[in-house]
């Protein structure tokens, strides 16, 4: 029996990196999944190769910091599969400007994605899994919660909001059999840092040698292994487990 069989998901962001590993390991879990991204070409794309390898897929364009789009992105994934049992919550941004370099409009769209669309997600699925008897929500954070290189604060605010908001979670919701953790991913290569490293002039070898220097596995991450653990702490193995961070760096965190 595969470790989601029954079980049905909403997960935002994704149509690609962590959120589209994702969606792809808990379908072949046996997950019916309903995920979200504001590409919509990428997103479409996605749905078509996982519904065309028979897995049971609905993709659903939102702005998950809009809190109409997310509530309605949430109810859709209950209403097309008939319950929610899992929530997902990887929707994001980055900035890189420092406190005195960003402008009220940079706060309100980092704010609006990286903290409130997980409010406003987790509040749409929040009745719905108390409706299922308990479920799980799994935030995305950072190792950013924790720590910081520069250049960019607003994102590492966020991210340490994401771990308050997740501690609060469970304590508001664990009467509900609702557990609420985060995963706290390291240095992991995604679309997004490819595109970040075309947009600087880094090369990818160079990326490589700098999360290689910065993580005691010395290398950095695949999408994979950190949907891998977001899996466990959907899953019921993890069913001791609420309000945690779990950082998934390579021991980056321990140096």
């Amino acid at each position: 029996m595969a470790r989601l069989d029954g079980k049905v998901a909403a997960v935002s962001g994704g149509a690609s990196g962590i959120g589209e590993a994702t969606v792809r390991r808990f379908v072949k879990e046996g997950a019916k999944v309903a995920f979200a991204d504001r590409d919509v070409e990428r997103g479409k794309r996605v749905a078509a190769e996982i519904a065309a390898s028979g897995g049971q897929v609905i993709f659903v364009e939102a702005h998950v910091q809009r809190e109409m789009e997310a509530a309605d992105f949430v109810r859709q994934a209950a209403q097309r599969f008939g319950r929610l049992d899992i929530l997902v919550n990887n929707a994001g941004v980055r900035l890189y400007h420092t406190v005195e370099e960003a402008s009220g409009e940079s706060w309100d769209e980092i704010l609006g994605v990286n903290l409130k669309g997980y409010a406003f997600c987790a509040k749409a699925a929040i009745p719905l899994l108390r409706q299922a008897g308990g479920g799980a929500i799994v935030n995305v954070a950072s190792v950013r919660s924790v720590t910081s290189i520069g250049k960019t604060t607003q994102y590492d605010t966020t991210k340490a909001a994401v771990a308050g908001l997740t501690r609060g979670m469970a304590a508001d919701h664990a009467a509900d059999g609702i557990r609420v953790n985060a995963v706290g991913p390291g240095p992991i290569y995604t679309p997004f840092h490819e595109n970040r490293n075309r947009a600087i002039g880094r090369t990818f070898e160079q990326y490589r040698d700098d999360a290689a220097k910065g993580t005691l596995l010395r290398r950095h991450g695949t999408p994979d292994e950190v949907a891998a653990c977001i899996l466990f702490l959907a899953s019921d193995d993890a069913s001791y487990v609420t309000g945690t961070l779990l950082f998934v760096d390579g021991g980056y965190t321990a140096m």
